[in-house]
């Protein structure tokens, strides 16, 4: 036997398997090494993919539940200072809401011996309503018109329904008393502007309210409390913060006998009170009596008016050609013209929460030129404001063209 071939086949076979074993060792750790990055990246996806349902879930609760938790702002009334924004699209200025009028089933009314277009109803006077598609075109095309001559100037437009509206019942109208929907009315302008004219819906505050003090019982207007309601709209359509009477003085005037008293007896047993409200800041006034005159300091509200036939007069002192309001707390550079009849009396106090300046002006007396009357005081804006007789009244539409 040869030792020593036999001593070296042993070696070699030692070698060998050491080899293989140290093979079979390295085989094994990259196995381990794939195995651990496998899992990471394992991990790491699924991480990710919890990460994303996380951003998805929040997003979504956000989405439900509004997102911020924080309180919101309180605006101070003479301090808020706002960027308009846009008026709703005519789609949602044209949805209008049915009024719920109360109705006991049995009262009658009459029309006016002296005025076939009044009718009496509850101790009420109501001016009954009535026009055409062709009226509420040409009164769209009339304010389309200006928006036309002056591109640069974002134009309101507000029609504002008359009493009848909220207080006869579907009973009455149904056998006939109006002659017309004011809602269809209004609508049907809202959607005949061949311009960019932003309208403005009140109507569907005003129902919200219905069970208010809204019109006068005696009266042609709104009382103040609903062209506040009526302000609020025009707030909240364009994007800013209305004033809250709660942070406002109440003030009342008894007995009104308003324009529409003479037409039944029955109206003195329901007399009005005129109620207006003065403002937590301070305010000023610049007046025309007439046409082309000088203005002069005044105040915004003529509170040394009494009872009677005036009591509206209360309101920017009635009808001026021009009458421009000043917040003299606030300093947001903010203009705005107001071109009305004398529904827009009650309403233009409520903007002086919102603007610097408010350029009243009645279309019936200005005798001045729009645009260039806003081009030379830096008014951007200009609201059209006009009760639904008046909008539909040619008479009155070219009142409002002359000051083109």
């Amino acid at each position: 036997m040869d030792y020593d071939n036999f001593g070296g086949n042993d070696t070699r076979k030692a070698a060998e398997s050491l080899k293989r074993q140290r093979a079979i060792a390295q085989m094994k750790r990259e196995r381990r090494k794939k195995l651990l990055i496998r899992r990471t990246v394992i991990v790491l996806v699924c991480l990710l993919i919890v990460f994303l349902v996380i951003i998805l879930l929040v997003q979504a609760f956000k989405a439900i539940f509004g997102g911020s938790s924080a309180k919101p702002q309180e605006a101070t009334v003479a301090e808020t200072v706002e960027e308009v924004t846009e008026a709703p699209t005519v789609n949602e200025a044209m949805t209008f809401n049915t009024p719920n009028i109360k109705d006991d089933g049995k009262s009658e009314g009459q029309y006016s011996s002296s005025n076939g277009g009044v009718y009496i109803y509850n101790k009420m006077a109501l001016e009954l309503f009535g026009s055409s598609e062709a009226g509420a075109k040409d009164y769209a095309a009339t304010i389309s018109e200006f928006k036309k001559n002056a591109p640069d100037f974002t134009v309101y437009n507000m029609v504002v329904p008359n009493h009848t509206e909220f207080a006869l019942p579907k009973r009455l109208i149904d056998a006939g008393v109006t002659a017309g929907s004011q809602a269809e009315n209004i609508k049907q302008i809202y959607s005949s502007y061949t311009e960019d004219v932003k309208p403005i819906n009140c109507y569907n505050k005003l129902c919200e309210h219905i069970d208010e003090y809204l019109f006068f019982n005696t009266d042609h207007h709104w009382t103040g409390l609903g062209a506040y309601y009526a302000y609020q709209a025009f707030c909240e359509q364009t994007g800013q913060t209305p004033l809250d009477l709660t942070t406002c003085e109440e003030h009342t005037i008894a007995d009104f006998e308003g324009s529409l008293i003479d037409n039944d007896q029955s109206l003195y047993e329901n007399l009005d009170t005129v109620h207006y409200w003065t403002f937590p800041y301070q305010t000023h006034a610049m007046r025309q009596d007439n046409p082309g005159e000088d203005l002069y300091e005044t105040t915004v509200y003529y509170e040394q008016e009494g009872s009677g036939r005036y009591s509206y007069g209360v309101f920017i002192y009635g009808d001026s050609p021009l009458f421009i309001e000043y917040n003299d707390t606030l300093d947001n550079g903010k203009k705005i013209a107001v071109v009305k009849e004398s529904y827009g009396n009650s309403f233009v106090p409520y903007l002086t929460n919102n603007y610097q300046e408010v350029h009243v002006i009645d279309f019936r007396y200005f005798g001045q030129n729009l645009k260039s009357y806003m081009q030379d005081h830096g008014i951007t804006e200009v609201l059209f404001i006009n009760n639904v007789m008046s909008a539909n009244a040619a008479v009155q539409l070219d009142r409002i063209r002359s000051l083109y």
